[in-house]
């Protein structure tokens, strides 16, 4: 079973996508902003990170350049999402997949099944 990473700082976001991951045969451990991410990740690495990019305390993009340098965790697939039209050009990130919200659970779903299994 596939472990994927929820980040967001809108609870009800985070926990809207663990019930329908869920639905679909994966485990889901969320986190409210990227600190809080890299400390659900050193327990409980993810096989995908589904983060916002703007949160407090530290936002998807920083987040996803943090998992990078770590070795181990290095190819695991990283989606970022954004409402905010400045978000769709990011150059300093090294992230996978952008997907605008507000999102379509099928595209998210089909992104995170080609991922998974290119990965």
């Amino acid at each position: 079973m596939s472990v994927i990473l929820v980040v967001d700082d809108e609870v009800d976001i985070t926990e809207t996508y663990k019930m329908l991951l869920e639905h679909y045969g994966y485990a889901v451990v969320t986190a409210n902003n990227g600190l809080d991410a890299l400390g659900v990740i050193a327990e409980t690495p993810p096989d995908l990170i589904l983060s916002d990019c703007m949160m407090p305390v530290m936002d998807g993009v920083e987040l996803s350049n943090r998992v990078r340098a770590i070795p181990a965790l290095a190819k695991v697939p990283i989606v970022l999402m954004s409402g905010a039209p400045e978000f769709h050009n990011l150059k300093k990130s090294s992230h996978d997949v952008f997907l605008s919200k507000p999102l379509y659970f099928e595209r998210l779903l089909a992104e995170i099944k080609r991922l998974l299994a290119t990965g």
